[in-house]
């Protein structure tokens, strides 16, 4: 790959590779993440990680930029100040105040991309969860010949929350003011020097965005890969119903004592709840954008009783659909329940017409990195 010299970034052209044996096009990817592992709150990083682990299988090199958590493939970080985005929780108000201010335009964020971009020389920068990088991580000035694809994960561009959620929980009828104030401030910041391309993990999440005139015109939609998954028959009597998440109001999930708790599964611990249920439920409150869980499922083929909200039901399989209930409805909820357990039903490979394997997935994101490069190679 031809390197250019600090002083030719002027004229830096993207670097994109077109033999026909060579499945990688472009080269050297920066992605910018506000969390990495092993620091994890949600589903963002987890699939950006892995998204980095099958480029680099495919002869891809990956840097990441974060804010302030170390981890593989870390080039630079952005100063968390006043504090780590896994404290946010456990904050008070006025913190959390303080935290939003600056996440509108944070000052440090420039200087931090533009030495990380000149270290490792990205064909492309590739963006995704950003709370407390700001805007400035979607506003890269100066990437000359250098393509920008961001992911939508959440709903950060829409609300300071990232989740259109109001602080008691409660899903979010219209957007309040202080989300509307701080939403305009960042988009006109980004609308200066927006991505090439964007890409929504659900048409769900691309609908709620295209209110914001620079994504309009540059959205596509790309599901997250299915990689599916052999499971053993699960034995034993009766019908069991699982749930994967976080027991937080938003999730839809009370107790019961009927409700055998298992506390934080690694991976493998996961794949063993999975032999043992029978239907997974997916009980959300608020717009889900793309519920990984969802994915695990139907890639053992197990039924989802899911929310008729957010990504929930375009992404659940077919011979799932009659099992959807309206969000926060404990009465339909419990009917879909019922029903299922007097006739439980079950999916197959052939329903899941529309799934997306790595190798799929990554055909549509290497495309959005092509189309990123040749945008790019015009602003030269």
């Amino acid at each position: 790959m031809h390197r250019m010299t600090p002083r030719h970034r002027a004229t830096l052209t993207c670097v994109c590779h077109t033999s026909s044996n060579d499945p990688m096009t472009v080269r050297r990817i920066l992605m910018i993440s506000s969390l990495w592992p092993p620091v994890v709150l949600g589903g963002a990083e987890s699939y950006a990680s892995a998204l980095a682990e099958q480029l680099r299988a495919r002869g891809g090199e990956v840097g990441v930029l974060t804010f302030g958590v170390g981890g593989a493939d870390v080039v630079s970080t952005v100063s968390p100040w006043p504090y780590r985005l896994e404290a946010y929780a456990s904050k008070g108000a006025a913190s959390r105040s303080a935290f939003h201010l600056l996440d509108v335009y944070r000052p440090a964020a420039p200087r931090a991309i533009h030495e990380a971009i000149d270290a490792f020389r990205p064909d492309v920068v590739h963006t995704h969860a950003v709370s407390g990088l700001s805007s400035a991580a979607l506003a890269i000035r100066d990437r000359t010949g250098i393509g920008h694809v961001h992911t939508i994960h959440d709903y950060w561009l829409l609300c300071q929350r990232s989740s259109l959620l109001k602080r008691n929980g409660d899903a979010c009828d219209t957007r309040c003011l202080s989300c509307r104030a701080i939403s305009t401030i960042r988009n006109k910041i980004i609308d200066r020097h927006p991505p090439d391309v964007v890409l929504a993990v659900s048409e769900a999440v691309a609908v709620e965005h295209r209110s914001i005139a620079w994504i309009r015109d540059r959205v596509r939609v790309v599901h997250n890969p299915v990689v599916r998954t052999s499971r053993n028959s699960r034995t034993g009597n009766g019908v069991v119903f699982g749930y994967l998440g976080r027991l937080i109001r938003d999730k839809g999930v009370g107790a019961s004592n009927r409700i055998e708790l298992l506390g934080w599964l690694d991976n493998t611990a996961r794949g063993h709840f999975y032999e043992r249920i029978d239907a997974l439920v997916v009980p959300s409150e608020w717009k889900d954008p793309a519920p990984l869980v969802v994915n695990e499922a139907r890639a053992r083929n197990i039924p989802v009783i899911g929310a008729s909200i957010g990504g929930i039901p375009e992404l659940i399989a077919p011979s799932s659909r009659p099992f959807l209930f309206r969000p926060g409805d404990r009465k339909e909820l419990s009917e879909r329940l019922l029903s299922f357990a007097n006739a439980p039903v079950g999916t197959s490979a052939d329903a899941d017409d529309g799934l997306l394997d790595w190798d799929e997935h990554l055909k549509l994101v290497m495309d959005a990195y092509e189309t990123a490069c040749g945008i790019a190679q015009k602003r030269t």
